[in-house]
């Protein structure tokens, strides 16, 4: 079943007095030398919370949009993915086969876990976790966080209005919980178990790990025992784009490496009953080999200041997406490494999909005509910063990261000539389960979980 995205014809408008001055603040910053940076834009709010409530039990309070009242979805970009009739059947629950949803008894190894089984969902990461500017038609919309849409860790209605991984596994787990369901900074309660934070970068990590771990205990809502757990993770982007070139090596691929496998370890150490999909840094350079427009271009200077240390811009892309390739190929060293494998109710997993938007890795290669083709349709899915994405930008990755779960490791998806554009890829009587490592070798030589 095809979820199709349609756009509906919008009128440009003026930008209005605030976004005015803000367009000219962003070009007279941008007119100045790149130089190093001092501490990154949001550090001051979310970043500190994590690392307070991390180590005290009284929050401390910080300003949050949930007393600001939001616009409907009537720009002249239009952010939100079409709504899906309330009475039509989620894909994988019409296509069934009376499969169950939920196994009858709780399942005591991660290796056959079925979707529904997942009690407890949770996210960490950047402001591309917090779902920045999603739901927002202006530049200044991108300081707010929009946790509750995120494809990562928002829960905020059902699949039909807004498809996230959570909302997905509500459709074969409706008492689902963790999930955020609005927005506002980590201090909203709404935010739930999604303790991401703008600004953060890898190292930050540990401190999110802990603030998990400390958010379920002190709640009883959570059975920190014996409820099964799924925590994914996406983060690196402001390492590569703001401080790799000036501190290479706190920022270099193996920092990063060291920087994960510290929360990793934390976690197989202190957590029972826990998946973890980890999604590879995104390649921020998508945005200038594909899109163009001056409102992009200045705050990409601004928010991505490495892509401008070399002689020529072109060289800067290079070196920057070759510098992601590196943190990838770390992500993998990781996860790969047999280090999260010796418990029967935890597994690290990536998650490839991501993959899909590098940069051809020599300059002047040209780019996958089907990405050019889908990236430069007139529905788009970037933010007003053509780097964070947008609510039906959240949709689209919502579902390639559900169809590489449903995809063994060694054959997932992470080419857009292999994707399912809106649609679904679904369990089945021969992998009713969630893929791990060691069940996908058992599907891969004997054609079932």
């Amino acid at each position: 079943m095809k979820i199709a995205v349609r756009a509906r014809h919008r009128t440009r408008r003026e930008h209005g007095p605030w976004e005015t001055c803000f367009v000219l603040a962003l070009l007279a910053s941008a007119a100045a030398p790149v130089a190093a940076p001092a501490t990154p834009r949001r550090i001051d709010s979310d970043a500190n919370q994590i690392r307070s409530e991390s180590k005290s039990n009284v929050p401390p309070k910080f300003w949050d949009a949930s007393h600001v009242t939001y616009p409907p979805d009537h720009g002249y970009i239009k952010t939100l993915q079409d709504r899906v009739p309330s009475s039509t059947p989620h894909p994988c629950e019409a296509n069934s086969d009376n499969l169950e949803m939920r196994s009858k008894t709780r399942p005591t190894s991660v290796h056959r876990l079925r979707p529904g089984d997942i009690d407890v969902i949770s996210a960490m990461g950047d402001s591309l976790v917090t779902a920045n500017g999603a739901r927002e038609t202006t530049a200044m919309g991108i300081f707010i966080d929009d946790r509750g849409v995120s494809f990562l860790g928002g829960g905020q209605g059902t699949w039909h209005e807004f498809t996230t991984l959570p909302n997905i596994i509500k459709v074969f787990n409706p008492n689902l919980r963790g999930y955020a369901y609005g927005r506002g900074l980590l201090s909203n309660g709404e935010g739930a178990l999604n303790v991401a934070g703008p600004g953060t970068r890898t190292a930050d990590l540990l401190l999110m790990s802990k603030l998990f771990v400390q958010r379920m205990k002190k709640d009883n809502n959570y059975d920190f025992e014996n409820d099964w757990k799924m925590l994914n993770i996406l983060t690196g982007h402001n390492n590569v784009c703001t401080f790799e070139c000036y501190e290479k090596e706190r920022h270099s691929p193996e920092a990063h490496k060291r920087d994960l496998q510290e929360a990793l370890d934390y976690l197989y150490e202190n957590v029972p009953r826990l998946y973890v999909n980890i999604l590879p840094v995104i390649d921020a350079t998508i945005n200038p080999r594909t899109t163009s427009g001056i409102v992009c271009s200045i705050i990409r200077r601004l928010g991505c200041r490495c892509m401008y240390t070399e002689s020529s811009y072109e060289e800067g892309v290079h070196k920057l997406s070759t510098t992601v390739r590196k943190y990838q190929a770390a992500e993998m060293e990781l996860v790969f490494g047999g280090r999260y494998d010796g418990r029967e109710d935890f597994t690290v997993e990536w998650q490839p999909f991501i993959r899909s938007l590098n940069a051809p890795e020599h300059i002047g290669d040209p780019e996958d005509p089907v990405l050019l083709r889908l990236l430069k349709r007139e529905e788009r899915i970037w933010t007003m910063d053509c780097f964070h994405f947008n609510q039906r930008g959240h949709m689209t990755m919502a579902i390639q990261l559900w169809n590489n779960m449903m995809e063994p490791v060694g054959n997932k998806s992470e080419t857009f000539s292999r994707f399912l554009i809106n649609q679904y890829r679904c369990p089945n009587k021969e992998h009713p389960y969630l893929f791990t490592k060691k069940n996908s070798e058992t599907f891969m030589k004997e054609g079932h979980q």
